[in-house]
């Protein structure tokens, strides 16, 4: 018994857009609203896609035989109707699955991990729902991919001040070392030295630190950040740390 439930949840996880056709009215109120401009896709919804979804419907991988790394693949409608309907986000199935509107149909499923899989935010929803609201415009040919310029203040800096001001901030500089501007953070400190090095990841100690990887640490649990925001110090740092 306990086989045929795993393969049940599994099967209602990867085909929730069949389901849809047959459950009860969903309660479409619960979406989060479309955002109130013009969305770019291979600037907005692909990143998304390759974010989220891409790793378990891509070229790997098609469970519920379903891709959405293509634009041929991705419109191809599923066993409970369209699951992208160009005109009305409030009708694709992408959208009812993603914002958890069928029940044990969430995507990305959820994860036993921290920081892994985690679900789509109400501006990525709106992000796709604007998408498919002015025409799911997909354009031909293969997509290039686009990688956002990364800044302190506007990314990185809310990340550290929330995670590790309290010991490296204004009131408290353990090490010597603060990290509420970028000038501090590039100077580093007495105990451990100069942590980032622009554009040099192997040598930009701060990114062992905030994975977890730093044996010297006596806690290092109490500085690991979730892979998400590891990844994007990463991508700072690659970027030249500006």
């Amino acid at each position: 018994m306990k086989r045929i439930r795993i393969k049940r949840s599994w099967f209602l996880a990867v085909s929730a857009w069949a389901i849809a056709a047959f459950a009860a009215p969903l309660d479409l109120g619960k979406l989060p609203l479309p955002v109130p401009r013009k969305v770019d896709f291979e600037k907005e919804v692909y990143p998304i896609f390759s974010e989220k979804c891409i790793s378990c419907h891509g070229p790997k991988k098609q469970k519920g035989k379903y891709r959405i790394d293509t634009k041929e693949e991705a419109f191809k409608p599923g066993a409970g109707g369209s699951f992208i309907l160009p005109g009305n986000s409030e009708k694709s199935s992408l959208i009812h699955i993603v914002a958890g509107l069928i029940e044990e149909g969430l995507m990305p499923p959820p994860s036993e991990k921290k920081g892994e899989s985690e679900p789509l935010s109400k501006e990525q929803i709106g992000i796709l729902r604007s998408w498919i609201d002015q025409g799911a415009v997909w354009p031909d040919g293969p997509i290039k991919e686009y990688v956002k310029k990364i800044t302190f203040k506007e990314d990185v800096l809310p990340l550290l001040v929330s995670a590790c001001a309290s010991c490296h901030g204004a009131t408290a500089q353990e090490g010597d070392f603060r990290v509420d501007s970028r000038d501090a953070i590039l100077a580093g400190g007495k105990a451990y030295g100069k942590v980032i090095q622009p554009g040099n990841v192997e040598k930009s100690t701060l990114l062992l630190i905030v994975a977890g990887k730093d044996e010297d640490l006596p806690q290092p649990e109490k500085h690991t950040l979730r892979p998400k925001e590891v990844e994007l110090l990463k991508n700072w740092v690659q970027q030249g740390a500006e």
